[in-house]
């Protein structure tokens, strides 16, 4: 049987899954945008930083990085060999992530934990997520686990985030 203000309490009913539901649309697009933000800031530094050509190295026909031999998986602290390559990396790394929403803890912390792999001659870069990049000619790989949250405020997440960078190979004419 019909009774007068039967269909708002269907309509009451429906309206919480319905803002439920909008919500965690919300909240996937938003956690997406600043993943693909970040990885954007780490492929843009890795990009500008393989640039850093050893300029000696290119006058004699011969492309490499400013690095005296390769450093896998170090820190900006323990750079070593690769000071330099790194200085440039994390430089632009740290203006890039300046403009990422969603960042959970400061800068500094993020740029603090990178993982750099830096390969003057060329070689393989491996990344947790078992995907490994592979080039001939300079290649500067990174990797960091940052520190998130959502739009929303559903709790903190920790995507694993990675990139990595060749020289474009000159060829002579």
């Amino acid at each position: 049987m019909k009774h007068p203000g039967q269909s708002l309490i269907l309509v009451a009913l429906m309206l919480p899954v319905l803002v439920v539901f909008v919500l965690v649309v919300v909240e996937v697009a938003e956690r997406r945008l600043e993943v693909a933000m970040i990885e954007d800031a780490l492929q843009h530094a890795t990009r500008s930083a393989v640039q850093s050509l050893d300029y000696a190295a290119l006058a004699a026909n011969n492309q490499s990085l400013r690095a005296e031999g390769d450093c896998v998986a170090v820190t900006l602290a323990e750079g070593g060999a690769c000071q330099e390559v790194l200085a440039v990396a994390d430089r632009f790394l740290r203006t890039n992530l300046s403009g990422v929403r969603g960042l959970a803890e400061p800068i500094d912390q993020i740029a603090a934990r990178v993982r750099w792999t830096v390969l003057p001659n060329g070689g393989t870069c491996s990344f947790h997520s078992g995907q490994a990049q592979s080039a001939g000619s300079p290649l500067l790989c990174a990797e960091v686990q940052p520190l998130m949250r959502g739009i929303v405020g559903w709790g903190h997440y920790r995507p694993w985030i990675h990139a990595g960078d060749t020289l474009d190979v000159v060829r002579g004419s």
